[in-house]
């Protein structure tokens, strides 16, 4: 039996989650279902697909990805299942959530709508999909479904893309924009750019832009390098670059958002360029 790693943006306040994960294990008991995130901000599609692309190369080869990040629920948007080319399946609403993490698995190669009603809960909710649609059919194939069963074949090419971003908007001499993809627990603001894109070294010093002005922010490579309340340029477990407070919260101290813009410019001379 596959197992099956979890992501939404249920929270875990209400029993959202807790009921999607007990009608897996009465489709399939026994099943192993690996909460990856249930904390995913609500309603952002592109922060689950961030994060669900990223957590593909930790997971096991053979995992069901059980996705759920569905603002359109109960509209025409489409419920897919995806074989990618490792033999991963994904299970989700087609909104962009799945597709980066198919093709970091190298593909999707096949896709089906989930149009089988034998593999739903009846009757289905209009607003809980997750429940009565998802749920369902992602234990079913982890207990060995095949996917051609849950529904009618689609051309992987009709799948709704939202790539994660990769890089910023702009000359990187002259500076340029990026937007925030998620805020985590601490108050780190994860940026739309890899580290590997930024163009400059620790230990620069780089104007930064998040609303009220420039402020002048070091980039370090670690938050040991910086002293306590410092505000802070650095790169998080995603390689990418977040803006940060050391043991402090730089989404409070700045009024940040996911979505929100943040510019930054290089350094102005040899002196603040870093290693």
């Amino acid at each position: 039996m596959r197992p099956i790693c979890f992501l939404s943006d249920f929270g875990l306040a209400d029993d959202f989650v807790g009921t999607c994960k007990g009608v897996m294990v009465s489709i399939a008991p026994g099943i192993q279902i690996l909460d990856l995130t249930h904390e995913i901000p609500g309603f952002k599609v592109e922060a689950g697909a961030e994060i669900l692309q990223h957590a593909t190369r930790y997971m096991p080869a053979e995992a069901v990805y059980l996705a759920i990040v569905d603002p359109g629920v109960g509209t025409k948007r489409r419920g897919v299942a995806l074989r990618t080319s490792s033999e991963a399946f994904l299970v989700g609403p087609d909104n962009g959530l799945l597709l980066s993490a198919a093709e970091a698995m190298g593909g999707a190669v096949e896709a089906v709508a989930l149009t089988n009603d034998n593999y739903h809960l009846q009757p289905v909710s209009n607003t809980f999909h997750g429940r009565d649609v998802f749920a369902p059919t992602a234990a079913h194939l982890a207990a060995g479904v095949e996917i051609g069963e849950v529904g009618e074949e689609i051309d992987p090419i009709s799948l709704v893309d939202m790539q994660v971003p990769d890089a910023a908007d702009g000359d990187r001499d002259a500076g340029f924009s990026a937007h925030i993809i998620s805020i985590d627990r601490y108050g780190n603001a994860r940026l739309s750019v890899l580290e590997d894109r930024a163009g400059f070294g620790y230990g620069s010093t780089v104007k930064v832009d998040a609303g009220d002005g420039d402020m002048a922010v070091k980039y370090v490579e670690t938050f040991g390098s910086a002293k306590a309340g410092e505000l802070i340029l650095v790169p998080d477990s995603h390689w990418r670059l977040s803006l940060a407070i050391n043991r402090g919260s730089a989404a409070q101290a700045l009024s940040l958002k996911v979505g929100g813009r943040v510019r930054i410019q290089p350094p102005d001379g040899p002196e603040d360029a870093g290693a």
